[in-house]
């Protein structure tokens, strides 16, 4: 058994710092208390396994969008066994536990409709990208159709004129047929 003592430095207060040491050093069945102090830091004392008490000193650590541990100064010595749990002490102005717990949940919301936007960016991104692709497609359709609207025009001038030559060459050949005719 061993008695870390932990002064943790960064932007630990009023982030739901407190609420996730405790929650980490009951998981690990350790000892003592953590409590904000005047200077903006925050005082960890946990009494455990040697093991367990090093696991803890690394997961309390902590980054995440709210939380962001700069330092711990820890030191080890002999325990004193004075706490039967672990406890968050509070002074006379700070909130109750509930707003460590409503920290604790806004932070992950917080994380959550991060990711959420940069999935949906992403995914608008995409769609973006395969509305430019068919757009450019859908030109080159048009562009093909107009070509075959112009070579049916063609077609159809060039049908007509044939046909007009073919009648008229009909009705010469009626001419002179029947003009043989008489002759005869």
């Amino acid at each position: 058994m061993l008695r870390l003592t932990a002064l943790v430095t960064g932007r630990v207060q009023h982030v739901g710092y407190r609420s996730r040491v405790v929650t980490m050093a009951r998981t690990l069945d350790l000892k003592g208390f953590v409590r904000n102090l005047p200077d903006g830091g925050v005082l960890v004392v946990a009494e455990g396994d040697e093991s367990d008490l090093k696991r803890f000193c690394k997961a309390i650590n902590i980054e995440d969008p709210l939380i962001k541990v700069k330092d711990i100064q820890a030191q080890f010595t002999e325990p004193m066994g004075a706490w039967d749990g672990f406890y968050k002490i509070a002074g006379e102005r700070e909130t109750d536990s509930r707003l460590d717990t409503a920290t604790v949940f806004l932070k992950e919301l917080i994380v959550v409709v991060k990711d959420g936007f940069k999935e949906t960016n992403s995914r608008l991104s995409s769609v973006d990208a395969k509305l430019g692709s068919i757009d450019s497609k859908l030109g080159t359709v048009v562009t093909k159709l107009d070509r075959i609207a112009v070579a049916q025009e063609t077609i159809a001038y060039k049908i007509d004129e044939a046909r007009k030559e073919i009648v008229s060459e009909v009705k010469g050949l009626r001419c002179d047929l029947f003009g043989r005719m008489r002759s005869t």
